[in-house]
């Protein structure tokens, strides 16, 4: 049998092959051996043979050294890889013809390949798409799984397998794949879809695809920055005998940290709840001069008035010289009643905060409630527990007024609109945030049919009274006004003016006599233009000072202080009342004040646990913007020229909710009467959370304020004393208003001169008993009249110069029956 060769095609796919050829020794074996074949393909690599030529088409090919023998019966193969179809003719051995061409080769299979995708979080799926590269004439299966990368499944996307199959003639399939979606910005993030185990077909090397999330969230907005500010103040006396630490309630009484009763004894200074988003008349002077003015007018509380709107907008400040009010350039509405508040606590006046509206603007809210104007309940609420937190520790903050005028809520009976429900909510959520406010709340416009002034009628306390959690924080408040606000049925009638005092009592009074609770009568004001204003306001600032039952005679207990009040208003620009102010934003109307100096009461502010006359330094920490998530930082104070002789340590952590930008610090500063000059300490903040750090270190300035004793002057002997000039003056007296059993007398005074006058009296003759004066003094009284003398500020007159001042009688006040003697 001769020798023989056959070639085989075991393998094949699109543009590729693997050939095989197979050689029999026969009989005699061989000794070496050559092959030779036509061929379109062209071999990529061989092993078992090596190629000698390749000429066109024709390949000619022969032994290695290692299996050039080839024994009798006896047999090798070697193989080749080419590109082509693999088919070869006119095979030869050793140059002998091989039985004609080699057979077909087997049918290439398809190939399948996989191709990734790119798609966005929010678009929910991702898709892959599966192919053949050729159709095939029986069914396809490939089974495919998620293989986490970048990407990870359950957190960007859903994990899944399961099989793609390809029914005959198909060749596209989708594997869609669930993205989750979630609002972290983190890059570009990629999975696998991996393919394996396929049936029917060859599977693509690699096997696997590559799926991209492209992320579609916003760069998160970077983290607002922390700052505290520096802090100065005077030290205060041991001698003040101020009223200090926060206010309770005890009976009827009004009480400071000690237990003794104190007297609220305020004006309403508003504008922070209009659209100028700062208190009135800031265009025509400095905040600090105007509130040191209240401070000398014997104030010592302001109340003031604030929107919703105040703590929400992004609206800058107007209405303001910033020449005259340097500080408040650049700042919010709601870091001028920082401002405002600072300031108080530096000088000694106190503050209460009254929501008086919701969107800002001039008067109560349009719909007479506490909600409403593009405000919710809540909002409401969480306002106020913001800024209870914002003050938590500021002894100058006496409490919350919660709403102004609440006149379309019903005292009681349940529903939206109940009142004394609603305050209860905000009350307590307001001493749940800073349990050393006092809650003050207003009363309703009608109650079982009978109306009052708004804000004023609080009957139904008796039948409903409100129950806050915390005992001893609750002041009930009332508004009250004359004629010339609204010519109310009580202004009428015979005897009107008698009952005043019973109507008083009926509305809001007898909280207080009956010893329910403190009152506070947050408004009331009159330009006192017209006669019954007069007469009002002489029942009313005789009930304040004791006289409940209008007989003349004080009813309350030595010691205990009557009903506490806030004038309406400081600003002269309020159309219903004017001001304290005239109209030049500066001079006082003593024609009012002269009615209020009796109920006067002096308060200071120092901060909690400070001991009388102590003060407080208040620290301002800032956010640089609102942040979306809570932000807590840690603070302690630390000594320098000052120590804890001169301050009380102190350590915590602030805490800033979502939304608020700005916080303070109080210390508590030791009152002394050294002379010691200013000192120094810092108050640190530390481990911000939420926050980045700016400025984390606060510098307090402990201004002293005590004088160094100077020697004792000895006065020279006084010159005798001589009666002053009177020989130039002269006097007219005019009646300026009368009504039914009272007058307002004006009586001016001239100096005609040459010589300037050093103080004035006269003898003011006439049958009739003076109430009240203003711009001078009563020095004695007569059968026939009254010896008057000057202020301590009109004495001394220039050539052609007028002093003048006015008074309230009983009587007529005829000029007629009214004679000046200079003398």
């Amino acid at each position: 049998m001769p020798s023989t060769l056959t070639y085989s095609v075991p393998n094949s796919w699109t543009g590729g092959f693997i050939g095989n050829m197979a050689l029999n020794g026969g009989e005699a074996g061989l000794d070496g051996w050559t092959i030779a074949f036509d061929a379109g393909f062209a071999i990529t690599n061989i092993w078992g043979a090596e190629i000698v030529s390749h000429v066109g088409t024709h390949y000619v090919l022969r032994n290695l050294e290692w299996n050039a023998k080839v024994p009798a019966g006896g047999g090798i193969s070697f193989g080749f890889q080419g590109s082509g179809d693999g088919a070869a003719t006119a095979l030869t051995l050793n140059g002998v013809a091989q039985g004609g061409t080699v057979p077909e080769a087997p049918p290439v299979p398809p190939v399948i390949r996989v191709g990734g995708g790119e798609a966005a979080e929010a678009d929910g799926a991702l898709a892959f798409t599966v192919s053949l590269d050729k159709p095939a004439s029986g069914p396809v299966t490939v089974a495919y799984a998620t293989a986490d990368g970048t990407a990870l499944a359950g957190s960007d996307y859903v994990a899944a397998q399961g099989s793609v199959v390809f029914s005959a003639g198909e060749t596209s399939k989708t594997v869609r794949i669930t993205l989750l979606d979630d609002a972290t910005h983190e890059g570009a993030e990629s999975f696998s879809l991996l393919l394996a185990n396929p049936s029917g077909a060859t599977l693509a090397p690699g096997g696997l695809a590559i799926g991209s999330i492209r992320d579609d969230d916003p760069l998160p907005a970077p983290l607002p920055v922390l700052s505290v500010a520096d802090a100065a103040g005077p030290e205060g006396s041991p001698d003040d005998g101020a009223a200090y630490g926060f206010f309770s309630t005890r009976g009827n009484q009004i009480v400071d940290s000690a237990g003794q009763p104190v007297r609220i004894a305020g004006v309403n200074w508003f504008g922070l709840e209009s659209g100028n988003l700062a208190p009135h008349g800031l265009w025509a002077r400095g905040y600090k001069e105007m509130m040191e003015q209240m401070k000398e007018e014997g104030f010592n509380t302001i109340r003031l008035p604030f929107s919703s709107e105040l703590l929400h907008t992004a609206q800058r400040l107007n209405g303001i010289d910033f020449s005259k009010n340097p500080d408040l350039a650049g700042l919010s509405g709601l870091q001028v009643m920082d401002k405002i508040i600072d300031y108080a606590g530096e000088i000694g006046l106190r503050v209460i905060l009254d929501h008086h509206r919701g969107s800002a603007g001039a008067g109560t809210s349009g719909n007479g409630l506490w909600y409403g104007e593009g405000y919710t309940e809540a909002q409401w609420i969480a306002d106020w527990t913001m800024l209870a937190g914002r003050y938590a520790g500021n002894a100058t903050v006496i409490g919350a007024d919660l709403h102004n005028e609440p006149y379309n809520g019903s005292w009681g009976g349940g529903g939206a609109n109940d009142w004394a429900a609603a305050a209860e909510r905000a009350g307590n959520a307001v001493l749940s945030a800073n349990p050393d406010w006092l809650i003050f709340v207003e009363g309703v416009g009608t109650y079982q049919g009978e109306g009052y002034w708004w804000g004023g009628n609080l009957m139904g306390v008796r039948d409903r009274p409100v129950q806050l959690d915390l005992p001893g924080k609750l002041v009930y408040s009332a508004h009250d006004y004359p004629n010339s606000i609204y010519g109310q049925s009580w202004f009428s009638g015979p005897g009107w003016e008698n009952e005043l005092t019973a109507k008083f009592d009926e509305m809001w009074g007898y909280i207080y006599r009956e010893g329910i609770a403190p009152v506070y009568l947050g408004e009331f004001g009159s330009k006192l233009a017209d006669p019954k204003d007069l007469v009002w306001l002489e029942k009313i600032t005789a009930y304040l000072a004791g006289d409940l039952d209008a007989d003349g005679m004080r009813d309350i207990p030595a010691g205990d202080h009557g009903v506490s009040w806030t004038w309406w208003s400081w600003n002269p620009n309020s159309g219903d009342t004017g001001g304290i102010l005239a109209d030049d934003w500066a001079t006082v109307i003593t024609a009012k004040t002269a009615w209020l100096d009796p109920l006067m009461d002096d308060l200071g502010a120092p901060a909690e646990g400070a001991a009388a006359g102590a003060r407080s330094l208040h620290f301002a920490v800032t956010l640089s913007a609102a942040a979306a998530q809570d932000v807590w930082v840690d603070y302690a104070t630390m000594p320098g020229t000052a120590d804890s002789a001169d301050f009380t340590p102190i350590t915590g952590t602030l805490h800033f909710a979502p939304g608020e930008t700005a916080k303070t610090v109080a210390v508590v500063l030791t009152a002394d009467n050294r002379v010691e000059g200013d000192e120094q300490f810092t108050l640190q903040l530390s481990n911000p959370r939420g926050a980045t750090g700016g400025q984390l270190t606060g510098t307090g300035t402990i201004r002293d304020d005590d004088a160094a004793a100077s020697p004792p002057v000895v006065p020279p002997p006084e010159p005798p004393t001589e009666p002053p000039a009177t020989a130039g003056l002269e006097g007219s007296y005019s009646l300026a208003n009368a009504w039914d059993g009272g007058f307002q007398g004006s009586v001016a005074v001239q100096n005609n001169g040459p010589a300037a006058v050093s103080g004035w009296t006269l003898r003011l003759d006439m049958p009739f008993d003076i109430t009240q004066i203003w711009n001078a003094e009563i020095v004695s009284r007569d059968a026939d009249g009254y010896l008057i003398r000057n202020a301590s500020w009109n004495g001394v007159l220039g050539d052609e110069q007028t002093a003048s001042f006015g008074f309230l009688g009983t009587g007529t006040g005829r000029a007629s029956e009214v004679d000046l003697v200079f003398g």
